[in-house]
Formats: structure tokens, sequence, C-alpha cells
């Protein structure tokens, strides 16, 4: 049965210029499928809105409330997220222009999320010269195939441009996306920030499960034409955004533990670092002997359990202790103050060599040890006793 002729302002989502069409003498069937489709849109745009509200509150909530690189990284990646989040809407889709510069910050996000990741995770902001340079790779490569793209798509839709402009781009973002998911979950049990243990396990539902969906659904789509329907996206942006700023107000003041940095304001006035009790004296005290004079820590493969159970405390306690007491932010750190300054003594006042000083210490492996000793020193162990040891010589004589 043929259905009245209407009019519709709307194609079905794929980017073609938005022209008005005259459906004519269509059936039902044909009719409902469209309405389906403008339903689609619709729906794709309300999200695409109300994810754009909440990633702006949080752009703007971190430069306003801290300083430092990592609150600008954090910005940052809102406006990365909220371009591709534009890029959805119907209105953009159909403009070449406006979807090519939203796309240049909406395929950096998932650089500037392992930037986050590692800033976050690994009490450190040095970013490696070669990652810079293949994010560097990337700009310029996944920029020049699109530029080239809009005026001949053939030209990079098969054989070594093909590989070069859309599938290595499209592996870097699933690969830098992959390694900030492990940087999260790596460090999970030697970390001594019990807010920070809890936004790990967020950073990656929210965050990095996000992103990493996005990016391989897009490498699926190469070989199969699978896409996902961009409104599922924008919801759970939306979703995971809210919740974010509605945790962050309530735990303001908890938030600033996962960043070392220094407030920007302060609601109220400082107060004083609450005074340690008795009982966190007495485990300190009981900690230092059994690192200092019983040597716990060349036990090989010591965990912060084993440490707990050697101590007949609760490990979240013991972690609570480490990181506010003995201002440590990991375990490892914690082992490596006493590791480090045991081999070092070692190092100049014996001839054993450096592998087995390294045993000796607790470590298992002696790449993991001459990484430490050179992040602590500044030199590798083989350099910091030929200078030392030579002065201790020249001293003695």
């Amino acid at each position: 049965m043929a259905c009245e002729s209407r009019i519709f302002t709307k194609t079905l989502h794929t980017g073609i210029p938005i022209y008005p069409y005259k459906v004519a003498t269509c059936d039902c069937i044909a009719y409902q499928a469209a309405l389906i489709c403008i339903s689609m849109i619709w729906i794709t745009d309300i999200a695409a809105a109300l994810a754009l509200s909440q990633l702006a509150m949080l752009a703007c909530y971190f430069p306003m409330n801290y300083r430092g690189a990592l609150a600008k990284w954090m910005s940052l990646f809102c406006i990365c997220l909220g371009a591709y989040v534009v890029t959805t809407l119907s209105v953009i889709e159909a403009n070449t222009l406006p979807s090519f510069i939203l796309f240049r910050f909406a395929t950096l996000t998932p650089f500037v999320l392992w930037i986050i990741a590692r800033w976050l995770f690994l009490d450190s902001g040095q970013i490696p010269l070669s990652a810079w340079l293949v994010i560097a790779f990337f700009v310029l490569d996944r920029g020049i195939g699109s530029a080239i793209a809009i005026g001949n798509p053939e030209a990079i839709a098969s054989g070594f441009s093909f590989v070069l402009v859309q599938l290595i781009p499209q592996a870097l973002m699933f690969g830098f996306t992959l390694h900030a998911i492990y940087l999260a979950v790596y460090g999970y049990s030697s970390d001594l920030v019990e807010q920070r243990r809890k936004f790990r396990v967020i950073f990656v539902i929210c965050a990095g499960l996000l992103i990493g969906t996005i990016v391989g659904s897009g490498i699926i789509g190469y070989f199969n034409g699978f896409t996902m329907p961009t409104a599922i996206y924008s919801l759970y942006i939306f979703v995971a955004t809210l919740a974010f700023n509605l945790t962050s107000l309530r735990l303001d003041d908890e938030a600033a533990s996962l960043v070392p940095e220094q407030r920007v304001q302060q609601r109220n006035q400082e107060t004083p670092a609450p005074s340690q009790s008795a009982a966190d004296a007495g485990i300190v005290a009981k900690i230092e002997n059994l690192m200092v004079q019983e040597r716990l820590f060349t036990q090989a493969g010591l965990t912060i359990s084993d440490l707990a159970d050697a101590l007949s405390i609760q490990e979240y306690r013991l972690r609570r202790i480490i990181n506010q007491s003995m201002k440590h932010r990991n375990f490892n750190q914690f082992l490596n103050s006493y590791r480090i300054e045991d081999a070092r003594d070692k190092l100049v006042g014996s001839r054993l060599a450096i592998s087995s000083v390294a045993f000796e210490a607790g470590y298992s492996s002696l790449s993991v040890f001459n990484k430490a000793f050179k992040d602590r020193y500044g030199m590798t162990p083989s350099e910091y006793r030929s200078q030392h040891g030579q002065a201790s010589a020249s001293a003695a004589s």
C-alpha cells in the first residue's frame, strides 16, 4: 500500500550533504525504515549534546582547580574527546573542512590518554623522545593522508598507501591506548595511594575501554565494514563524565592526592597535616626494624602483602602508613629506598660483581637494578663504582 509523499531533510548519517529529498509512492515498510534512520540521527545528536555539556564542564574544572602540566593534559583530553563527539553531529558530518579539522584533534585522544597515564601512574611526567617522534609521525601521516582522501579517496583505498595512511595510524592509536590501560593495571598492587588505586579502575573502565573500543572498531571496520552506532559512544561518554563530575565534587579534597601538584585555589584554609598517632609511630618503628635490622628487603619478590603478614596488620592500613608517614607513593619506591642504599655501600666497599650486589640487595633482575640505580643517582652502578671507588681508594691512601 502506498503512503503519502513526505519531505525529509536528513540523510542516513553517512556524511552525505544534507539536501531535502522527496520520498514518493513508497510502501509503509520503507517509510518506517526512513523514520527509524531519522530518529537515530536525532538520538545521536541529543546524546552528543549531553556528552559535550559534561566534557566542557570537565575541561574547565582541571585548569581552574589545579596547576601544572597534568591539569592541562586532562583538559586537552576532554577537548580532543569533545572534538570526536562533535564530528558525530549531523550538521558537521556533511561539512568537509570542519570535519577534517575536528578529526585532527579527535585522533590525538589516545596519545593524550597515554601521556595522562604516565603522569598519574608512573609518578613522572617525562615522555621519551621516541614517543614524541612516533606521535609527530602519526600527525603528519594521518593529516596528509586525510587531505589526499578528500580530493581522491581511491588513492588510499588499497595497497601500500592504505597500509601507510590507514592501518599504521590506526594501529598506533590502538597500541597507545592498550599501553595506557596496561600502565593503570600494572601498578595497581604496589600503589600506596588508596584514592589512586580506585582511580586506576575508573580510568580503565571509563577512558581506556572507551577509546580502545572506538579505535578497535575502526580497525575492524576497514575489513568488514562494521560500524558501531555513534550514539552508543556519546551516551557512554555522557554517563562516564557525569559520574566523574559528580564524584569530583563530592571528593574534591581527596582528588588532590591523585596529583602531587598544588591547588590553585583552596576552598578552605590550609589545615596542618594530621599528627602521627602513637600506634602508627609504633608500626613505623617495626617496619624500620624489619628493613634495617632483619634486612627483609633482601627477600626477592617481597610484596606489601608479605610485609603486612610479617607485621600482623591489615594491608590497607600498611599502605596508608607507608604513604602518609613514610612518604612513599608506591611499594617499589619504598623497597628501592633500602635496596639501593645497601647496593651503593657494597659497590664502594666491596669487590663483589655488580650482579651479585643486585641479587643480594633483593633484586631478581639485573636490568631492573640498573634502571632503579640510575634513576636514583643519575649513573649506572658500574659508573658509580668506577667514580666513587677510586675516590675512596684515594682517600684511604
